[in-house]
């Protein structure tokens, strides 16, 4: 006969205690089931098995060089590809600032010929008139030929259209008013050179800025390849270590997979070292050099015509125009300033400073005659076209300023897209060699890894 009391249990005092029972479970409830393992906890174990012990660690090398090789290719093929874009976008925004200053020039040349020939007085000279038609012409020109080129500028180049319409409004009141010999015809070009240079040309100038800045920019970009250069001693530095700990841990001095990749990694980022060190010099002697000398000679042609406009502005004021003349005076400064720093940047920009210096002769003697009261001389040696003429001069100096800016325009041209047909090939290697890489290192690995199964 069973018991159903609790069994007794020695207190070690020589009494008996007396354990409880546990209480009945409830009726329908059943016992808990063990938890079973889910997915994620499972992978994570199989993980743990397969990075336990040395071939655990064998796997994590593999995958450690590989990354690095990987990493490698992808860092040189962006760092290749970005300088060939960069060198893109600087070539494209040099052609951008270029076209503009080239919009400035025709502003103020349309300008210099507007009141050259008003200073003749009723009909101009058919061959002035042709010159200012073909200046606003090309201005016009280049204002849609800029907005296509950089719509960033549109906005702007549009408020110059709408300048650009007000001053040949204005200048063909004063050509009308000039024919039928009524004095409103100066004022109304005073207006339009006044209005030229208080709305027109600032436009002008915060586009050339700008293009400025895009410029630098990316010739800094197009220079700068430290960041792919840091890649590249990381990479070699996980394959050296990884070959060492290898040779240490297997006692296997050369695992040659390894090894080629090692060498192949490390050829590649020499020879991309040195090209791209290329790249960032000849950038440097494109910025020093013809592009340079391209900002300077466009500057001398801009304040050139600026001073042949106002050479024309203090005759048409007769006697009261030596706000003009302060004004072709500073621009002359800047023609002679820029002319040196063009001749200094490049040699094919040294032939400004002599057909200016004739012109500024020849100036000065058309203030003498106009300050000695000879006023019809003064004209006349400024609207003639002889030898000793100011339009003379002056053609002698557009043409030598207009063949060097073509001439330092293309160097700089050429020199931004030297090296862009081979950049792209070069980036395509990088890549293909840190994919090789990889490969070679997890094989070099697994090798290692068999002989522990």
């Amino acid at each position: 006969m069973t018991s159903s009391a609790s069994p007794a249990v020695s207190t070690g005092s020589g009494v008996p205690a007396v354990r409880a029972a546990a209480p009945p479970a409830p009726a329908g409830h059943a016992q808990p089931a063990p938890a079973r393992p889910t997915r994620t906890s499972a992978a994570r174990a199989a993980l743990r098995r397969r990075l336990e012990g040395t071939p655990g660690r064998l796997r994590v090398l593999a995958l450690l060089t590989a990354g690095a090789c990987l990493v490698f290719g992808l860092a040189a093929g962006q760092a290749f590809n970005a300088t060939d874009g960069a060198l893109a976008r600087a070539e494209a925004n040099t052609a951008q600032l270029v076209r503009i200053q080239a919009l400035h020039t025709n502003l103020v040349k349309a300008d210099a010929n507007a009141t050259n020939a008003f200073l003749v007085g009723g009909i101009e000279p058919a061959s002035t008139r042709a010159d200012y038609d073909n200046a606003i012409g090309q201005a016009s020109r280049l204002v849609a030929e800029a907005a296509r080129a950089q719509p960033a500028d549109g906005r702007a180049l549009s408020a110059l259209n709408a300048q650009l319409v007000t001053y040949t409004g204005l200048v063909e009141q004063a050509r009308a008013n000039n024919r039928q010999g009524l004095p409103l015809g100066a004022q109304y070009l005073r207006n339009a050179s006044a209005g030229l240079r208080a709305e027109a040309l600032p436009i002008v100038n915060a586009l050339v800025t700008a293009n400025q800045l895009r410029v630098r920019a990316e010739l800094d970009n197009a220079a700068g390849a430290s960041a792919w250069m840091l890649v590249g001693l990381l990479s070699l530095v996980v394959l050296v270590f990884g070959m060492v700990w290898l040779a240490r841990r297997t006692h296997r001095y050369l695992n040659l997979p390894m090894v080629a990749a090692t060498v192949a990694v490390l050829l590649t980022f020499i020879v991309g070292a040195l090209v791209l060190g290329g790249v960032r010099g000849q950038v440097a002697d494109v910025r020093d050099g013809p592009y340079a000398a391209t900002l300077a000679t466009a500057r001398a042609r801009i304040a050139g015509f600026d001073a042949k406009s106002n050479e024309s502005l203090t005759l048409i004021a007769r006697g009261s125009g030596s706000t003009f003349e302060t004004a072709w005076k500073a621009s002359s400064g800047v023609v002679q300033a820029q002319a040196r720093q063009a001749a200094g940047h490049s040699s094919r920009a040294g032939g400004l400073s002599d057909p200016w210096a004739h012109y500024a002769r020849i100036h000065a003697s058309i203030r003498a005659v106009d300050d000695a009261g000879r006023w019809d001389d003064a004209v006349a040696i400024a609207t003639g076209s002889g030898a000793n003429t100011s339009n003379a001069a002056f053609d002698a100096f557009d043409t030598a300023s207009s063949r060097a800016l073509t001439a330092v325009g293309r160097d700089t041209a050429d020199g931004l897209s030297a090296p862009r047909p081979y950049l792209p090939f070069a980036g395509a290697f990088g890549l293909l060699v840190g994919l090789l890489g990889a490969l070679a290192c997890w094989w070099g690995v697994s090798k290692r890894l068999e002989e522990y199964r």
